[in-house]
């Protein structure tokens, strides 16, 4: 290339730089969620059962512009880091996304930020796949699960049996039981009769599986 193409594919990227810097790209959710995966695996694990809140801040113009749809994004955005979570293998508290407006932030760029999440004291089942859809009862003193129309969680699935298992708390520790099922119950995958339940857990009946998530909302 001769020194006068030279000069004209540099001037060229010059301008196409300031005008990129001028005028900035939108900024999109595909692009946020890429930078909330390489947040996720770029941190260290959270201790113990305890999960980690990812802070996506952008623009207030950005902000503005995706505020209607915000709610359902951060949800979405929640969902995906949670299925990296649950690749781990280690049972933890859901990953949670919340999104603010940061006047430091440029247009069309994004900033991740990790804050770790305290363990829940209250814990709640929650039909991840299966029927009823998003079926979900607070964990009590004591909650039946299976077919029986008078278990706390109610479930609509031919291979579990009416009383399958109960799940008892004591204090701050929950236990789950199987109660002699015919198709017996597994617990992150592995077929137990009676072990220790615990925030991120995923409990698989027949083809229903459950998950354990936070409820703080227990007094």
């Amino acid at each position: 290339m001769g020194f006068f193409a030279q000069l004209e594919t540099a001037c060229a990227t010059a301008v196409e730089r300031a005008f990129a810097a001028a005028f900035p790209t939108a900024l999109e959710p595909a692009h946020i969620a890429r930078k909330l995966v390489a947040a996720f695996e770029a941190g260290p694990a959270p201790a113990g059962r305890a999960g980690r809140l990812f802070v996506v801040r952008m623009s207030a113009a950005d902000y503005a512009r995706l505020e209607r749809d915000l709610p359902y994004l951060e949800r979405q955005w929640a969902t995906m880091l949670g299925r990296l979570a649950e690749r781990s293998g280690r049972p933890q508290r859901a990953p949670e996304v919340r999104a603010e407006a940061d006047r430091a932030v440029a247009a069309g760029t994004v900033a991740i930020a990790v804050e770790p999440l305290a363990e829940a004291r209250h814990l709640a089942l929650r039909i991840r796949r299966g029927l009823p859809p998003d079926g979900r009862v607070a964990l009590g003193p004591l909650t039946a699960v299976g077919r029986d129309p008078a278990s706390q969680l109610v479930l609509a699935d031919p291979r579990a049996s009416r009383k399958h298992v109960e799940i008892a708390r004591d204090g701050a520790t929950y236990r789950i039981r199987d109660l002699g099922s015919s198709n017996g119950t597994r617990l992150n995958g592995r077929r137990i009769t009676d072990a220790e339940l615990g925030l991120g857990d995923v409990v698989v009946i027949g083809e229903t599986e459950i998950v354990v998530e936070p409820d703080d909302g227990v007094p």
